[in-house]
């Protein structure tokens, strides 16, 4: 049996970790699987996988930062690492290369990284052009970004295109909440995302919103470093009534499900699974048209609305359209068909068997 060993910033609340934690639960079945995240985690999401991975951590979030313990923590860092690389065969750098530095130094094992977002803002971001030279298969999620990487003269033979899967089966339990969350708030729209408006736009989406004459309230679930500062924006548009900030919520499914519309406000998406899941649930959905991702899962436009990035009239003028316009059920379900569990896997595991994805 293979040994996969997965590298992730943290197991916090997130899109990339969320997935990471179901991929985890899936190939476990096959694999003999680790994990090692920067910070020692207790979280929701590690408390999910801790009997499916050996766990392994590079440092205490408590560590007192005295002047002996920074002498000794890059000591310390390598020697953790070390010993969770003695126990793969393969090494899988999860979100964009962020243990670049420790698996650039592995010899005679196989090294993949995994691109979960625009690669010219990861040029920006992470560098990531001159780390990608060091992992022997690069996976990306999105055809997008397969052309992204072709047109910098990356080896086709390196390159892995794969969607993120969505489990459907845990959206149809979860989602048959016993709560009718429109019974509750009466009619409301709905965003779900980390509130790190870096990458996130939820700005325009209020500025939207504070423009719209309807009646309905908007729902935001997550959390993140610019809640505080959106709420604020809020108040001061002079929605706030109307606004509800509901914090990290562990099944958003039922309240995608009773949403009269979900909107997905970015600057930048790795790839917007949040709209295949609200899709899934039979949401209409709208989103900012970010260089990759939505268009591809919207079909052009096809199955959702599309928004000029950062732009709050073209957001509210797509609103309106998609509360009068009907979607074609049947292309949306045909269309959901590629996020499936069984498409994922067979991918996956002919990439770690045999090299191979197509």
């Amino acid at each position: 049996m293979k040994k996969i060993g997965f590298c992730i910033d943290s197991l916090e609340m997130g899109g990339a970790e969320n997935l990471l934690v179901d991929i985890i639960m899936e190939l476990s079945k096959y694999y003999e699987l680790s994990l090692l995240t920067k910070y020692k985690s207790n979280s929701y999401l590690y408390n999910k996988v801790k009997n499916k991975v050996d766990y392994y951590y590079l440092e205490d979030r408590t560590t007192q930062r005295t002047l002996w313990s920074r002498l000794f923590s890059s000591i310390k860092k390598k020697m953790k690492f070390k010993q969770f690389e003695k126990k793969i065969d393969i090494v899988i750098d999860f979100l964009d290369g962020d243990f670049h530095k420790y698996i650039k130094k592995i010899k005679n094992k196989r090294k993949i990284i995994w691109l979960h977002s625009n690669y010219f803002d990861l040029i920006k971001r992470k560098r990531v052009q001159i780390k990608i030279r060091d992992y022997d298969d690069i996976i990306v999620i999105c055809n997008a970004m397969e052309k992204q990487l072709l047109t910098e003269n990356i080896n086709p033979a390196k390159l892995y295109q794969m969607y993120n899967f969505i489990d459907f089966d845990k959206i149809d339990l979860l989602q048959n909440n016993k709560n009718n969350y429109r019974e509750i708030y009466g009619d409301y729209f709905l965003t779900v995302c980390r509130l790190n408006e870096e990458q996130k736009d939820v700005e325009t989406l209020l500025k939207a919103f504070s423009k719209y004459d309807g009646d309905e309230k908007l729902i935001i679930i997550g959390d993140g470093p610019d809640r505080k500062k959106l709420e604020e924006l809020s108040k001061k548009l002079k929605i706030d009534k109307k606004v509800l900030f509901l914090g990290e919520i562990n099944n958003p499914y039922s309240y995608m499900y009773y949403a009269k519309l979900f909107i997905l406000s970015s600057k930048i998406e790795g790839f917007g699974l949040v709209l295949v899941e609200a899709l899934y649930c039979g949401t209409k959905v709208i989103s900012s048209d970010c260089l990759v991702g939505p268009r591809e899962i919207l079909l052009d436009g096809e199955i959702g609305e599309l928004f000029e990035v950062g732009n709050s009239n073209d957001l509210l003028r797509k609103l309106n359209i998609s509360l009068e316009k009907e979607y074609d059920d049947e292309r949306i379900r045909k269309s959901l068909k590629r996020f499936q569990k069984k498409e994922f896997v067979k991918k996956m595991k002919g990439l770690i068997e045999y090299g191979f994805n197509r």
